[in-house]
C-alpha cells in the first residue's frame, strides 16, 4: 500500500495539538521531530482539501507549514522494529518491544509493541513521568492514567503495586494498544477505557497521571482535582518548561499545591497535591 507523508514544521509545542486533531481521522502513524511532526495515511484516504480545512481550526494555525510526499509500498512493521531500540530510565524501568532480548537486570521490565501510541518511554515526557513516579510509594494506591498511549505509565503503576488502575484515552489506536501491552505484560487487571475527562466522573483516585499537552490539561486539571482523594497526587507532562507558570496556576486554581518539577531537555513534568 502506498502512503502520504505529510511533514509538519511546526514549533514543539503543536505537535500534541497537531496529533489531537489527526488523530480522529485516517492517519495512521505518526513521528515526533526536532523542527514538527510528521504523519503517514493511506494514499487513497488522503485529500490535501480536508487536510487543510481541519488545520485552520487548530489554535497557531498561522505558525504551521507543511509538506506533502508520496511514499510507496513500505513494510511499516519492519520499518517500527527497525527503529525502536529499548530505553532505560532511571536506571531501574527497562522498556522494550515483544521482539527485543529479555534483560533481568533491572527492576522493571515492560514490553511495549511499539505501534501508533505514544508512550514508549523514549520521549522526554513519559521519561519524566516514570521518573517522578519512581519517588512516591504507589504501593496499593488507586491510580488513574489519563491519556494512556500505550499503556506503558498504567503498566508501571501495577508493577508498582498499585491497585484499581484505570487507564484511559480518547484514541481508538492507543485504547487498542494499551489492551494489547496489559494482556503482553501480565496486568490484564488494569481498566481501559475509550473517552475523555468526562469518563472519570465521579470516580476517586489516590494518583493521576496525565501525561497529555498543555491545552488538554489546562481545560481538564480541575476535572482531575474532582477525582482526586484527599492528599492525593496529580502528575502533569507533555508541556514545556515555559508553561509551567500557567499551568501552576492554573493547577492552583482547581485546589492543587505544586510541590515540584522536574525537566530533560525542554520538556516539563510537574506533581501535585491536593
Amino acid at each position: 500500500m502506498n502512503y502520504i507523508e505529510i511533514n509538519f514544521t511546526n514549533s514543539p509545542e503543536l505537535n500534541d495539538v497537531i496529533l489531537a486533531f489527526l488523530s480522529d481521522t485516517d492517519f495512521e502513524m505518526f513521528e515526533e521531530k526536532e523542527n514538527g511532526l510528521s504523519a503517514y495515511i493511506p494514499e487513497d484516504k488522503f485529500d490535501e482539501i480536508d487536510l487543510n480545512a481541519l488545520i485552520i481550526q487548530i489554535p497557531g494555525s498561522e505558525n504551521i507549514r507543511f509538506d506533502v510526499s508520496l511514499i510507496k509500498g513500505r513494510n511499516w512493521n519492519k520499518e517500527w522494529e527497525s527503529n525502536f531500540e529499548p530505553v532505560l530510565i532511571a536506571k531501574k524501568v527497562f522498556i522494550r518491544a515483544p521482539f527485543h532480548e529479555i534483560n533481568n537486570s533491572y527492576p522493571y521490565e515492560i514490553i511495549i509493541e511499539p505501534k501508533m501510541s505514544f508512550g514508549t518511554g523514549h520521549h522526554s515526557t513519559t521519561a519524566l513521568m516514570i521518573e517522578l513516579m519512581l519517588e512516591v510509594d504507589l504501593k496499593n494506591k488507586s491510580v488513574l492514567d489519563m491519556g494512556c498511549g500505550s499503556g506503558v505509565l498504567a503498566i508501571l503503576a501495577h508493577k508498582l503495586g498499585s491497585g484499581n488502575i484505570l487507564a484511559v484515552d480518547f484514541d481508538e489506536w492507543a485504547y487498542e494498544n494499551t489492551i494489547e501491552n496489559c494482556q503482553r505484560n501480565n496486568t490484564s487487571s488494569i481498566e481501559v477505557l475509550k473517552g475523555n475527562a468526562s469518563v472519570i466522573a465521579g470516580r476517586a483516585f489516590d494518583v493521576i497521571l496525565a501525561n497529555i499537552n498543555r491545552n488538554i490539561l489546562l481545560a481538564d486539571t480541575e476535572a482531575y482535582s474532582k477525582c482526586l482523594n484527599e492528599n492525593g497526587i496529580l502528575m502533569q507532562s507533555g508541556f514545556l518548561i515555559e508553561d509551567e507558570s500557567v499551568l501552576i496556576k492554573n493547577a492552583q486554581s482547581a485546589g492543587l499545591k505544586h510541590v515540584k518539577s522536574v525537566h530533560q531537555d525542554k520538556w516539563s513534568a510537574m506533581l501535585f497535591s491536593k
